[in-house]
């Protein structure tokens, strides 16, 4: 091998070996990210493996003790690829975050409070909870939207808590997965998102649906079993959603444009 090539060899692992070795904290500090409600605190180690004490969410801790590690069998591909795992008293989190032209895919399983889930999702206040659990198959995120997206989630103990007395409803499932577009169409495919019970007082089913173009449409339906407490049948009747068709379940349908 000649000279050269020994010499561009070194050069090549020296730069590598700097950059992976880098302090993220002083990187971070430095070049932080613009208008993020993210934060991690606490910065420890390396781009290529690190740690932080913590992640918070709009100033509320969500992760603890996260840790990443490069991969850099995905480079190849053209993906910035780090192996994420952590967790907390709130929320449990392990997966593959990778950073490709265009946006991030990630691939991702965990579990934790549906209120701490919310507050990822940047919903900060939902009237719900329980506990979630999923399994992330991928997800394709592009300008911070999804463009596809595959997978479970499971709710359970799930409660309606904006009353004084939480109402119990049950247990449930979302099943997510890429929708092709219509055969002979220049559409894009769409995201599907197919709701069901798993048990307890409530019976709900339906289905939601994500465009490219940020576009959405849902159809839900949902009752009180026969063995429901009374305070989840006075709780749907003076919730709004109308009046309920033959078979007693009422129906939410919508349309619109996710300004997220």
């Amino acid at each position: 091998m000649k000279t050269r090539n020994l010499l561009l060899i070194g050069v090549l692992v020296f730069v590598w070996t700097l950059l992976m070795n880098a302090p993220v904290a002083s990187l971070y500090a430095r070049f932080p990210p613009a208008a993020s409600t993210a934060r991690l605190y606490g910065l420890e180690g390396g781009i290529g493996q690190g740690k932080a004490q913590s992640l918070a969410l709009n100033g509320r801790p969500l992760l603890q003790n996260l840790r990443w590690s490069f991969q850099p069998w995905w480079l190849p591909l053209l993906r910035a690829s780090f192996h994420v795992e952590g967790g907390g008293q709130d929320l449990q989190l392990k997966g593959r975050f990778a950073r490709v032209f265009g946006g991030f895919d990630i691939t991702a399983e965990g579990g934790g409070s549906i209120k701490a889930l919310a507050a990822a999702g940047g919903f900060p206040f939902v009237p719900f909870d329980g506990l979630a659990h999923f399994d992330l198959d991928s997800l394709h995120l592009r300008k911070g939207f999804p463009s596809s997206a595959s997978g479970v989630f499971e709710l359970h103990g799930v409660a309606f808590t904006l009353g004084s007395n939480p109402v119990a409803l049950g247990d449930f499932k979302a099943t997510i997965s890429n929708q092709k577009p219509p055969a002979g169409t220049s559409a894009d495919g769409s995201i599907k998102v197919v709701i069901e019970t798993l048990g307890g007082p409530l019976d709900a089913s339906g289905e939601v649906h994500l465009q490219t173009d940020h576009s959405y449409d849902y159809d839900l339906q949902f009752k009180a079993k026969d063995n429901a407490d009374p305070a989840l049948r006075n709780m749907l009747q003076s919730g709004g959603a109308g009046q309920p068709d033959a078979g007693g379940y009422y129906h939410l349908r919508n349309r619109g444009i996710w300004a997220g």
